[in-house]
């Protein structure tokens, strides 16, 4: 027997099942299947088959109440989707499963967006704990490419970490994921190479899989071979899901305009004859533009009926507002739903009337899912088509356009089952992806920008080129500025905006706005600054968003901006967590802190690092009692005792760690990077820190890294002359006491030990870095978990100090 809150559950699978459905029905024979013998490598049971639950529900079970699976079964759940709306239905979904389960304080529950969010916090700060992910596939795999999308660039390195330890990936939907396909592939490939924290594995759901796409240059997949699971005999005889695969649709098609002018208002009354009463239809379009324009021609015509418009382009509020409505279902007079892919995949929604444009024939599959999908009405539905107006593919090729076009006229008056419908061969292309390759990956390590202020871009692994896309948020102006006093934007302002449209907009002069990491100031954007991910605001006065139609560029009414987000821009300068805090905090107190907490976070995992070795954890440890020792600097004790009256008295002696002052000051004080200077206190050969340790580089690594501002590469910022990071040459440190009672002496600080030939060894920085990320016991997975770990428990550290005595 299992506890999980108020509910006692027996151990068998049927009964948590049943639980986690409210009672009303149990598992399909598949997926018991699932839960009996582990998540396989390929799921290939057809849209509306309830693989969701079989993903989720299963890996829940196996974690937390089956005994023999436990310690086997990764700890985290990412559940991708390869369309950006309507995520949080599958959010909504499975956060009711763990509320029935009684788990909702036992598993967390998150969304991987952009944006600051205490989200973040809260899954990183307990990153030992279950937790369950949902995603879109550029916002997850960004993030699994230390690149994550809208994210601050300093908590790459975390995200990265974490992510890629002690987790069950889930791909739903692989026919619409187009590059991350191989991406996700080759991903656990690399992981399973180079070595990982804690082991993880990837499932790959859909009906239309092809197997032979997961065969990657660092993942070779035998389909015939490979772990899986599709539909038997019971599923098909059972009373639950054969209704479901047996659903009959009649197939039509329309005769619309060829004339793009003409043709939404044509579709549209169609669409308003053909929708029957107290019922929902859907109508698929290609693009958001067509999209769009359907919508607003159903809105022209006064029907009565509750009309729904559903893309990509919405902020999270009207997002989330969609998803209520659709679960909602029709009134009396019935809905029409407009939508884009977005609808396609990892939404549990039916349709009576569903209309399609010809498009690729995968997809026109999982479209037709959405129609009599429960098999609700078992006379039939239907499913209208027609071919785009003037025979536009996009965003698909014209071939797979035609053949489906042929395939579809091949169906004219017919009725068909989704297994009749999956059965049909239809040839479509194979796109040429940019293929992920290990000295991508090895590259990608490097957080720092390039020499131009660049990035590697890693949209070609991550979405196709025409689904890029920035992210917009809208403020009000003062003075025609953006106030630099202005937070990051918050998860729920970031709208998903093409990156053509933005870059359309900055040409013309539009002036939007974007965060210097260099100076800390916000800027107006130049055409370099609009890249893949990339978080512009723009005046909420001059429009650009309709809360109805999403992203809107050429409307000029004011945007209703949302709330903003609680911490400050992610800048070089910036040093956030050494300020505010309820007390002044010494410096040794805080080394002490750190590593001890290091030990509690590794404990909290509840089982063995097996991918790390006693003494890659006791570095970590090491590199949380020296990760602050550059605090001791003058210039940042200065600016901890800036402000402060002669007559103020201090709780002891300094140097100091945490100021109890509301900071910090924006001043022009050079920017000092105080963990470039912990590094080089590490290094000097007087300090005598690390004598007879055996992990001295990597101690080393990880205190420089605590920021995600000093990783593999250091060089002076535009305009510090011979500093370095705000550290000159000859700088002095002041006296620091250990946790241990030993004192660190003042140092006579030597840039020199940065550079090619200096120091022991002879090695570069970043030659000791790059030697630490390809070492066969380390890697880019296990390092960057490493850093995590020190970077978590310094921050967990930090927290309770501003929260202490509140």
């Amino acid at each position: 027997m299992f506890s999980t809150g108020m509910i006692i559950m027996d151990e068998g699978f049927g009964e948590f099942f049943r639980i986690a459905q409210d009672g009303q029905f149990g598992p399909y024979p598949y997926q018991r299947v699932i839960a009996e013998s582990g998540l396989p490598v390929l799921c290939t049971v057809p849209t509306g088959a309830g693989k969701t639950a079989a993903a989720v529900l299963p890996w829940l079970w196996r974690l937390l109440v089956n005994e023999g699976s436990k310690a086997a079964t990764p700890h985290r759940l990412v559940y991708v989707l390869p369309m950006r709306s309507l995520v949080e239905q599958t959010v909504d979904e499975i956060r009711l499963w763990l509320e029935r389960l009684g788990l909702d304080g036992v598993v967390q529950l998150h969304v991987l967006m952009g944006g600051v969010n205490r989200d973040d916090d809260a899954w990183q700060m307990r990153a030992g704990d279950p937790a369950i992910f949902v995603g879109t596939q550029d916002m997850v795999l960004s993030r699994a490419l230390m690149r994550g999308y809208a994210e601050p660039r300093s908590r790459w390195p975390v995200s990265f970490g974490l992510l890629h330890a002690g987790t069950q990936w889930v791909f739903d939907e692989t026919q619409l994921l187009g590059p991350a396909l191989g991406t996700s592939a080759q991903l656990q490939g690399l992981r399973d190479a180079l070595g990982t924290a804690l082991p993880t594995a990837s499932m790959w759901m859909s009906a239309t899989l092809d197997a032979g796409e997961l065969s990657t240059p660092d993942h070779r997949l035998d389909p015939a071979g490979a772990a899986t699971v599709a539909l038997g005999p019971e599923d098909l005889a059972g009373d639950a899901l054969g209704p479901r695969v047996r659903a009959p649709r009649r197939f039509t098609r329309l005769a619309l305009p060829d004339d793009p002018r003409q043709y939404p208002a044509a579709l549209a009354r169609t669409l308003v004859e053909r929708h029957q009463p107290g019922t929902q239809t859907i109508a698929f379009l290609n693009t958001v533009e067509r999209a769009v324009a359907v919508f607003c021609a159903l809105s022209g015509l006064d029907a009565g009926l509750d009309l729904l418009l559903v893309h990509s382009r919405f902020r999270p509020r009207e997002r989330r507002e969609r998803s209520m409505r659709l679960r909602a279902g029709p009134g009396a007079a019935g809905r029409i739903v407009v939508a884009t892919q977005a609808l396609e995949a990892g939404v549990d929604v039916s349709s009576r009337v569903l209309f399609s444009e010809a498009a690729r024939w995968s997809s026109l599959v999982q479209r037709a899912g959405r129609c009599n999908r429960a098999g609700e009405y078992p006379d039939g539905a239907d499913v209208l088509w027609s071919s785009p107006p003037k025979q536009a593919a996009a965003p698909y090729t014209p071939d797979d356009v035609a053949a489906a076009e042929r395939a579809l006229a091949e169906l004219e008056g017919r009725t068909l089952t989704t297994l009749e419908l999956q059965a049909l061969p239809v040839a479509e292309s194979r796109p040429v992806h940019a293929v992920l390759r290990r000295r991508d990956l090895l590259q990608l390590f490097d957080t720092a920008p390039d020499l131009s202020g660049a990035d590697l871009d890693v949209g070609p692994w991550v979405r196709d080129a025409e689904d890029t896309t920035v992210f917009m948020a809208w403020r009000p102006l003062r003075e025609g500025r953006l106030p630099q006093e202005s937070l990051f934007p918050a998860r729920d302002e970031l709208c998903p905006a093409p990156l053509a449209d933005v870059r359309k907009l900055v040409r013309s002069g539009r002036r939007l706005w974007v965060h210097d990491r260099l100076s800390g100031q916000w800027r107006p954007a130049v055409g370099a600054d609009v890249v893949p991910g990339a978080v512009l605001v723009a005046d909420a006065a001059a429009g650009g968003y309709s809360p109805l139609l999403g992203w809107a560029p050429a409307s000029r009414a004011p945007v209703d901006p949302v709330g903003e987000a609680v911490e400050e821009p992610d800048a070089v300068g910036h040093d956030g967590w050494s300020y505010a805090m309820s007390r002044w905090v010494s410096l040794t107190e805080h080394l002490d802190d750190v590593e001890q907490d290091i030990q509690r976070v590794v404990a909290e995992y509840r089982r063995p690092l097996a991918g790390l070795s006693a003494p890659l954890l006791r570095a970590a440890a090491l590199a949380g009692r020296f990760h602050d020792l550059g605090k001791a600097h003058p210039v940042f004790q200065d600016k901890l005792l800036a402000g402060l009256d002669d007559g103020d008295a201090l709780p002891g002696e300094g140097p100091w760690a945490k100021s109890a002052r509301p900071g910090p000051p924006h001043s022009g004080d050079r920017r000092l990077r105080h963990e470039l200077v912990s590094a080089l206190m590490l290094l000097h050969p007087d300090s005598g820190l690390l004598d007879g340790v055996a992990e001295a580089d990597l101690v080393t690594y990880l205190a420089a890294a605590h920021h995600g501002k000093v990783r593999v590469s250091v060089r002076s910022l535009p305009g510090e002359g011979e500093l370095m990071l705000g550290v000159a040459e000859g700088d002095r440190t002041l006296p620091v006491r250990l946790p241990d009672g030993a004192v660190v002496a003042e140092l006579r600080l030597r840039l020199d030990l940065l550079h090619l030939g200096a120091g022991a060894g002879g090695r570069s920085w970043t030659a000791r870095a790059l030697a630490l990320r390809d070492r066969a016991d380390l890697g880019p997975f296990r390092l960057a978990f490493l850093e995590a770990l020190v970077r978590v428990a310094d921050w967990r550290v930090s927290s309770s100090y501003r929260v202490e005595g509140a």
